[in-house]
């Protein structure tokens, strides 16, 4: 019996000796074949160093693993160990428990090329091998209810309890690289450790710490609770470059460079199976943003911060407890061709957005028989609101290449302060800024966001210089600006659109150089008289300019309305000398509606070459300005319509002729010259003379002697009028306007006179 004992103990002792030896040397087995058959499995070639286990500890170990590129020597994805221990003991509490996964060097290295990624061929491969079980699966799928599940619900349905502890990766590196787009995101030295993961209600903490090869570090916390389904994450992301993102920026802006940092604070409190209603709040900031166009110039900001008090998608609410904006800077330049560098820069976001062409009919929805139409749930309310706006430290730049000359402008110091915005109740915002040379803009807005048609604002602008707004000017007008500064004060109120606006303009010491003959002005407008003449004795100028209209009209701009108010006020005070010689210089804008009838004209006889005693007087009466201000200069431009002269100074040489002919006179005086003006064209003598006579006249040398005629008149006008007190050889001119302002004018003939300041 004794010696049986002994035979059993042995053999035990062997079968146990044999199982151990078995569960040692089998991974080494089992890594041979899988290494083996790789490629069978999987179309790809696996490499493993060794697969360890210790039958005492329950502990697997596998070092230096491999799965390799279809090249057959570049990894794909790779870990230097893994280690995996279960606890046995546990399963007499019907627990599968594992009380350690670890990891280290973990490696994976995605690329993609289109649709294609490195992996596809494995994808594809398993795809071919098992088409069936594939359908199976997409059944069973497509059958699943898509409802949330806990996890504890999961559990019930297990045999056992599942609890896994202590899990560690640690040095992994994870590299995406889209070929096609030329982009590389690298996620170096990042680790997890999660203390445990139980299917039951216990708490499971996750812990997430990676590094990016750009630069940027992020920690993300997860507590889940898999009874309930209640999570809180914390995300914390530090000095990210958003330099990663480059090449997905060219399917929206067209860029040469874009450098920056995000960082995040964000947690996020809700549950799994409501994820809309999960409660987020935290802050966000971006540093150091700075995008560089196309053209070499750069739109950036120094910080950005924002802190967000409640953010809930479900319940549409928003709320932000402070937006602070510091050193943004930005410019606005305006092209020829009607574009913007906004434009420009948002040109491919333009491309892809475009819609597609509109057939002209809209098919309505078909409803399925026996279904009952959907009905629609109102649209929850918006809530949103910020606790406090401050932007500062910020400029814009504007560049306008459409006028002659470009302008340049920088507005610096804008500083924009608000508290309480809403959507749904008034709040105040205010904005500062600062002009070169001094000048500052202050604007006050109240209204609600919610109804942008409705506010009220009030604009202040003081100490504007004027000089650096000469491109314009020179543009508009032909004039140049070289001195002056302006205030302007306006009040406006809108209600549904519909613009009640009040302006005041007050401008100081204003001057303009002389008119540059190579610029085509917008309006003809007598610049230096005009000021002038609106200059009161201080040498200000004030006026109003009401503006009222509907502000979706797109013809409606108050920029345009305030200055057609302002160069029709100069044109209307500088037209007449008569108004000079009335001494209405003096009391400058004042004077403004005035009817200034016809006294710019003196009305001439086009086929004289003298004048009546009435044009002289007119004429010498106008120079009665120049006694005003040895400032002043007048112009004289004779006009008159060369083909309707011709026509008349034709008739009228006939008659001439016929006159002599039938009093046998070769000279004439005053009163033959009015007995011919009496001959009607429908004396029957006359008619036959015309007919008898009419081709020899020649046009061409008739248009010469009515030019001569011309010349003559010019000379004994400025012959007149240079013997007027205050007249010099510089302030008075008088010319007959060039060709092609006598071929289109269609006017009486007569003198238009102009004053102008020298």
């Amino acid at each position: 019996m004794k010696k049986a004992l002994i035979i059993i103990a042995i053999v035990i002792a062997a079968l146990i000796i044999l199982v151990f030896a078995s569960l040692k040397l089998a991974p080494g087995y089992v890594k041979d074949y899988v290494v083996a058959h790789s490629e069978e499995f999987i179309g790809r070639k696996v490499v493993i160093e060794s697969v360890d286990l210790n039958p005492f500890t329950f502990t697997v170990n596998v070092d230096n693993f491999a799965l390799l590129e279809q090249d057959g020597t570049t990894p794909f994805v790779s870990f230097e160990k893994f280690r995996i221990n279960i606890d046995p003991l546990k399963i007499v509490t019907k627990t599968a428990a594992v009380s350690e996964i670890y990891m280290k060097g973990l490696y994976v290295h995605v690329t993609q090329n289109g649709d294609k990624f490195n992996f596809s061929d494995i994808l594809d491969f398993l795809a071919k091998s098992d088409s069936a079980a594939t359908d199976s699966v997409a059944k069973d799928t497509a059958a699943t209810d898509t409802g949330m599940v806990n996890a504890a619900e999961i559990a019930k349905g297990l045999p056992v309890n599942i609890s896994v502890k202590n899990i560690l990766f640690e040095n992994g590196n994870i590299i995406y690289e889209d070929k096609k787009i030329d982009s590389k995101i690298h996620l170096k030295d990042f680790g997890v450790g999660i203390p445990a993961v139980y299917l039951s209600n216990k708490q499971t903490d996750v812990g997430v710490n990676l590094k990016f090869a750009d630069g940027g570090d992020l920690a993300v916390k997860v507590t889940v609770n898999a009874a309930t389904n209640d999570f809180k994450v914390n995300v914390g992301l530090k000095d990210f470059a958003l330099a990663a993102g480059k090449p997905y920026l060219n399917d929206f802006i067209a860029y040469k460079d874009f450098n920056g940092s995000v960082s995040t604070d964000i947690d996020v409190e809700g549950n799994l199976g409501d994820i809309l209603s999960s409660n987020v709040s935290g802050t966000v900031s971006v540093d150091s943003i700075v995008l560089t166009e196309k053209s070499g110039k750069t739109i950036g900001v120094k910080h950005v911060g924002v802190g967000i008090g409640k953010v809930n998608l479900n319940k549409n609410q928003f709320h932000v407890d402070s937006v602070i904006v510091d050193g943004a800077y930005a410019h606005l330049d305006l092209y020829k061709d009607g574009k913007t560098n906004i434009d420009v820069l948002l040109a491919p976001l333009m491309k892809n957005s475009a819609p597609a062409t509109d057939s002209g009919t809209t098919e309505e929805p078909k409803q399925e028989a026996g279904t009952e139409e959907a009905k629609v749930a109102p649209a929850k309310k918006l809530d949103a609101k910020i606790g406090t706006l401050l932007v500062q430290n910020t400029k814009v730049s504007a560049n306008d290449q459409t006028i002659t000359k470009p302008f340049n402008y920088t507005v610096s110091g804008i500083t924009v302060k608000g508290s309480n915005i809403n959507l749904n109740t008034p709040c105040t915002v205010n904005v500062s800024a600062s002009f070169p040379d001094g000048g500052n803009l202050s604007l006050k807005y109240k209204g609600a966001l919610s109804d942008i048609g409705t506010m009220d604002a009030y604009v202040s602008v003081k100490n504007l210089a004027l000089k650096h707004f000469s491109n314009y000017s020179l543009h508009y007008t032909g004039y140049p600006l070289s001195a002056g500064t302006m205030a302007f004060a306006s009040e406006n109120k809108i209600k549904d659109f519909n613009l009640d606006s009040k302006n005041t303009i007050d401008i100081y010491n204003i001057d303009v150089g002389d008119k540059d003959d190579s610029v085509d002005p917008e309006y003809t407008v007598p610049m230096k008289v005009g000021l002038y003449i609106l200059k009161d004795k201080d040498d200000k100028i004030q006026f109003d300019v009401p503006v009222q209209g509907n502000m979706k009209d797109p013809e409606f701009s108050i920029i345009k309305i305030v200055w057609k108010t302002v160069m029709n006020l100069i044109i209307k005070v500088a037209l007449s000398p008569l108004k000079i010689v009335g001494n209405v210089a003096s009391t400058g804008a004042g004077m403004v509606g005035i009817d200034l009838g016809k006294n710019d004209e003196v009305i001439i006889d086009p086929m004289s070459a003298t004048f009546t005693s009435e044009q002289y007087t007119k004429a010498s009466k106008m120079t009665e300005a120049l006694t005003k201000d040895p400032k002043l200069a007048l112009k004289f431009v004779q006009y008159y319509n060369p083909k309707k002269t011709v026509n008349e100074y034709k008739t009228h040489k006939l008659k001439t002729d016929f006159y002599k002919k039938t009093q046998q006179k070769e000279t004439l005086t005053e009163l033959d010259e009015r007995a011919i003006l009496e001959i009607k064209d429908s004396d029957d003598a006359f008619k036959a003379f015309v007919k008898e006579n009419e081709a020899a006249i020649d046009v061409k040398a008739m248009r010469k002697e009515l030019s001569t005629l011309a010349d003559k008149r010019n000379q004994d006008l400025l012959k007149v009028l240079q013997q007027q007190k205050g007249v010099t050889k510089k302030n008075v001119k008088v010319i007959t306007a060039p060709a092609d302002g006598l071929a289109k004018y269609r006017g009486k003939a007569m003198y238009k006179v102009t004053v102008d300041v020298q």
